[in-house]
């Protein structure tokens, strides 16, 4: 019998590219993939650091995960790992820490935890061995290079880590280290093997992509390279420092394999906020960003990153944060309290915020964000566009994150990973193959016909479609289709609602 392994992600679209990496890996050594909530002999749970609700949810889940199996391991890797290890390991004695830096280590595990298995020994005395017996060795930050996925329908690339700005609130720089760029030869090797395997869009990812630098080339010049050097994929970046959006950045976001989608790490539309944040631009570059992006391309699916909260932060500068967000009518707005991070400026700030008016103020822009999200959907329809067909437990919010590893999405602020997808529980073993015939439910009033037989897409632009009419051959996850919006659906803008139907005109 194998031996059953789960896992739990907290946090960013790298920490999720990452785990996919490890259930491989675990996959790959005779594992059966079990969901988080089942009893497992190993639990790997990869932390986030970036709020202190993020490292209150890991530490519920690992401690859940030790009631659930007392005689199983938990591994417990990333960010809080990383600046937290003695807290974590403190969880109880059958917690294995992997720090961040050391995440690889846990892929190595796997086989490890298997020929420990198969012998019948303790798999937290194992995990502890070759964990410790592996300490000198070198980590690289790009190890990990998932051919499939687990919990995506859409492939990502790992391509930078580490962040050199030192942000006032934010200590993912802490845990990750100084940025690191992956080879432009080996980006392009990668991007062609994941496209040989049939991937139509994949996901460039890391922890600041505009601070990739590597072989002579930034951002803007990797991508220009990716298009040139590969055929039949196309690119998607779904962060970028408002103040990196240059002429170089535009031209290559213009390209047409690259998506129509673009998040800003905003953080703040007051640019008092924006100075005490330690943020490099103020609310004019937030402008022209948007300005140009809108003339890059037509109509491109805009979001925002804000925090509200933030030491000091008077009505006043929340109001010039919210009107800066309402005149650029952003599709998305991905907004969360201030978190203060020991080890970071702001964390001995002060005055701070009430929890409750920066909850309030939450609330307003995240409902700022909806309507938004309502009226560019509305205003999609007759668009012809491509989409990406989905496994329909990817429908769980603004980055769909899948169906196979429990995933819990959190605030990663100025980061490429800013995304919240929510919360949801999913079973591996279903996360693979074709997309579910969606049945759609009351909300979207789709002809009776349709709704049994429309597939869950994401579109080019970033909108979650019901698409119909297309073939029964062409229904397999990860394909892509050209459609055209047909209708928008009234609350759009709520997670778990599809913005459109679509219907389909093509392969």
């Amino acid at each position: 019998m194998p031996f059953r392994a789960a896992f739990r992600t907290f946090g960013c679209k790298l920490n999720q590219l990452e785990t996919e990496a490890l259930a491989g890996a675990f996959r790959d050594s005779g594992a059966l993939l079990v969901p988080f909530s089942e009893s497992a002999d190993v639990y790997v749970v990869n932390t986030c650091t970036v709020t202190g609700k993020a490292e209150q949810k890991a530490r519920r889940e690992i401690r859940r995960a030790l009631r659930t199996n007392p005689r199983a391991v938990v591994l417990v890797t990333g960010c809080w790992a990383e600046l937290g290890a003695d807290e974590v390991s403190a969880l109880g004695p059958r917690t294995v820490v992997i720090p961040g830096s050391r995440k690889d280590d846990a892929a190595l595990l796997a086989s490890d935890l298997a020929e420990a298995w198969e012998k019948g020994m303790d798999l937290a005395e194992a995990a502890e061995r070759g964990r410790d017996a592996r300490s000198g060795r070198g980590h690289d930050p790009f190890a990990f290079r998932p051919e499939t996925f687990l919990l995506h329908s859409r492939a990502s690339l790992k391509v930078q880590d580490g962040c050199d700005n030192r942000c006032a609130y934010c200590r993912v720089c802490l845990a990750r280290g100084p940025s690191r760029s992956l080879a432009p030869g080996e980006v392009v090797e990668r991007a062609r093997s994941l496209s040989e395997r049939g991937a139509r869009e994949i996901v460039l990812t890391g922890v600041n992509l505009s601070q990739y630098r590597s072989g002579g080339l930034a951002m803007p010049g990797l991508l220009s390279l990716l298009v040139r050097e590969t055929e039949g994929v196309s690119y998607r970046l779904s962060s970028w420092e408002p103040d990196r959006v240059d002429e170089e950045f535009l031209a290559a976001f213009s390209l047409p394999r690259v998506r129509n989608h673009l998040h800003l790490a905003v953080q703040s539309g007051c640019d008092a906020v924006l100075a005490r944040m330690g943020r490099g631009y103020r609310s004019d570059a937030v402008r022209r960003a948007v300005r140009d992006l809108r003339a890059a391309k037509p109509d491109p699916f805009l979001g925002a990153d804000l925090i509200a909260g933030f030491p000091g932060e008077t009505e006043a500068e929340f109001r010039t944060t919210f009107d800066l967000a309402a005149e650029l009518d952003f599709a998305w707005i991905h907004a969360f309290p201030f978190s203060p991070r020991p080890g970071t400026k702001a964390f001995g700030m002060r005055p701070r915020v009430a929890e409750r008016i920066a909850g309030e103020r939450v609330e307003a822009l995240l409902d700022l964000g909806r309507r938004g999200r309502e009226a560019y959907a509305a205003r999609s329809v007759g668009r012809l566009t491509r989409a990406v067909l989905e496994d329909p437990r990817e429908e769980e919010g603004p980055e769909p994150s899948g169906g196979g590893i429990d995933f819990e999405g959190g605030p990663d602020p100025a980061r490429e990973a800013c995304a919240d997808p929510g919360s949801e529980e999913v079973d591996v073993a279903a996360g693979s193959g074709a997309p579910r015939v969606s049945g759609i439910g009351a909300a979207p009033a789709l002809p009776e016909g349709d709704r049994a037989t429309a597939v869950s897409a994401v579109s080019d632009e970033y909108l979650r479609l019901e698409v119909t009419g297309i073939p029964e051959a062409l229904r397999r996850r990860g394909a892509e289709v050209a459609c055209r919006i047909a209708e928008a659906f009234p609350g759009a803008g709520d997670l778990g609602i599809p913005d459109a139907r679509a219907e389909f005109v093509g392969s």
